[in-house]
């Protein structure tokens, strides 16, 4: 590898940082505004979305790829920027894509390994997001965090909160798929 990386490279490798972080691609960005991207073949988890207890009585625990599936994805990317595969545009939406898949990934794994806990449970999750409302005692919990099983806990009111924002997302017409005119209105 260069040492002295060429001009053309420090901006490409600064481009896919900032795609990185326009995409939302912080390590827990909470205020996400959509559902993310769609992933194709998106694994279901068996748990319900929207709980049966109030979030605030649960803690949101956060599952994300790690870091180095992470540049691994963003070598990947990188790769085929550099092929004329992708577009920094295209870049930007498929590096969003398979972060989500990893995302998805590694929450089914995580809902797989939690339910033969018998301390730890998982009131709701969204895989996408990557979100679960635990409950259960804080030392396991902090155990969670401890074995890297977990990349975070907060408040069980963040997931509520991430749950509201995709709900309305949901609900928002998508461009192009607004109501129809009702012809009778027309008169």
């Amino acid at each position: 590898m260069e040492t002295n990386p060429s001009r053309r490279r420090l901006l490409q490798l600064g481009g896919v940082g900032a795609t990185a972080s326009l995409a939302g691609c912080s390590q827990f960005d909470l205020s996400d505004d959509d559902d993310g991207p769609d992933v194709d073949g998106e694994t279901e988890l068996e748990v319900d979305r929207e709980p049966e207890i109030d979030p605030e009585d649960g803690i949101t625990g956060l599952v994300q790829p790690g870091p180095e599936e992470m540049q691994d994805l963003e070598a990947e990317i990188m790769a085929e920027i550099e092929a004329g595969d992708l577009e920094q545009m295209e870049a930007q939406d498929e590096f969003e894509r398979r972060r989500t898949e990893l995302t998805v990934e590694r929450a089914v794994a995580f809902e797989s390994e939690i339910e033969a806990d018998d301390e730890l449970s998982i009131e709701a999750g969204m895989a996408n997001r990557g979100a679960f409302l635990l409950a259960g005692p804080d030392e396991r919990l902090m155990d969670e965090l401890r074995d890297g099983d977990v990349s975070g806990l907060v408040p069980g009111e963040e997931y509520g909160l991430m749950l509201e924002q995709q709900l309305q997302a949901e609900a928002a017409p998508t461009p192009g798929q607004g109501a129809e005119p009702d012809p009778e209105d027309e008169d």
